[in-house]
């Protein structure tokens, strides 16, 4: 068994953390330990699960002074000390700087998940030492070419491992799914493109009469408000606000369509459990890992341009798909989707990178590991 110490910096419930909590229920010869934030969402749901907490992060470092990050820093090393990992993954790799100091004093080697294209960028400014960062785990192709693009990180293997998905348990009852009812879930923040699709939605005579939108997740208020304040525009199109939710495959099972606009998207969770749940995915071809998952999969709509226009054109071929081809594209996304993010292949490709990485492991001449499956 390989210990393995996961640090993870926000200990929300967004896509990484329920990645996370599905891969490491299923990654064999790992014993794991996350070090978090206190009092977060993540820490329940791991100890539900009988996961071992070591709470000694610090939430939001970029917004606190820099004696919060070394007292973070102080909360890694406490963690490692406590749970004496051979090695050290980082769920976000926003938490390289404040882990290398006990990774360096402990001698442990370090690999990272890059879950955003942003953290490529931070990676290759920290110019890590490939003795200690030992791997990097792109959840994507998109990921995968961002980080390839940075000379400092050349020397680091990257393995892809898509982020793992447990399907939800089947439904219990009758579902009502609105055949014109799309789904827009995810954070409020100008990268998701919500602006577009409020956009979208008041092209005029694009949508048939009936369609309705419902918006899921929160962001800032002075953003979440400016948007509302566009809805007075949309005209006949239904608009409902739900706010954070925490569960959103049963909301999703009641949608036809998950429009997912975003200017850039490293992966796209909601994706797969809008195939989960039976609903056709529209995204935008240059977001990055959105369009590679659904157009690997031949699982939903792929539309060209990040215009309202374009985007209303796809929404309304998405409505008017029949029964047979909309189940088509539902189809051929669970097929990629149990090919690629099944926990138990994921769990296997994620043990394998971390024994590898892992000092114990290696003095025991344990072989390198395989890359995982690429679309």
């Amino acid at each position: 068994m390989t210990r393995t110490l996961i640090v993870e910096s926000a200990g929300d419930l967004w896509g990484s953390e329920r990645a996370l909590i599905d891969l490491i229920q299923a990654a064999p010869d790992l014993e794991v330990a996350v070090c978090c934030p206190p009092r977060t969402l993540l820490e329940a749901e791991l100890k539900k699960r009988g996961v071992r907490v070591l709470p000694y992060f610090i939430a939001g470092l970029h917004q606190k002074p820099r004696w919060r990050r070394l007292q973070a820093a102080i909360g890694v090393l406490r963690a490692c000390l406590s749970f004496r990992p051979d090695v050290i993954n980082l769920n976000q790799s926003g938490a390289y700087r404040v882990t290398l100091p006990a990774a360096t004093l402990l001698g442990l080697p370090v690999v990272g998940h890059v879950r955003i294209f942003e953290d490529a960028a931070y990676l290759a400014r920290q110019n890590p030492d490939p003795r200690r960062l030992k791997g990097i785990i792109a959840i994507s192709g998109a990921i995968e070419k961002e980080i390839r693009g940075f000379k400092s990180l050349s020397a680091v293997p990257v393995h892809r491992i898509y982020d793992s998905y447990a399907p939800a348990p089947p439904a219990t009852g009758a579902i009502k799914r609105a055949a014109r009812r799309i789904a827009c879930v995810g954070r409020i923040t100008p990268i998701k493109g919500q602006e577009v699709l409020l956009a979208a939605l008041a092209v005029a005579d694009a949508l048939p009469e009936g369609t309705e939108c419902l918006i899921v997740g929160d962001g800032e208020a002075d953003y979440v408000q400016r948007l509302k304040a566009m809805v007075r525009g949309v005209g006949p199109v239904r608009i409902e606000w739900s706010g954070f939710v925490r569960y959103v495959e049963p909301l999703l099972r009641t949608c036809a369509i998950l429009a997912c606009p975003s200017h850039r998207e490293p992966l796209g969770r909601v994706i797969l459990e809008a195939w989960d749940a039976g609903a056709v995915p529209v995204v935008y071809a240059g977001a990055g890992g959105s369009a590679e998952i659904v157009s690997a999969a031949d699982g939903g709509i792929v539309y060209e341009e990040q215009t309202p226009e374009c985007l209303a054109r796809a929404l309304s071929a998405a409505i008017r798909l029949n029964d047979r081809e909309a189940e088509r594209f539902v189809e051929n996304g669970r097929v990629w989707m149990a090919a690629h993010c099944s926990p138990e292949s994921c769990g296997r490709a994620f043990s394998a990178v971390l024994g590898g990485a892992s000092k114990r492991v290696s003095r025991r001449g344990a072989p390198s590991t395989a890359i995982p499956t690429s679309p």
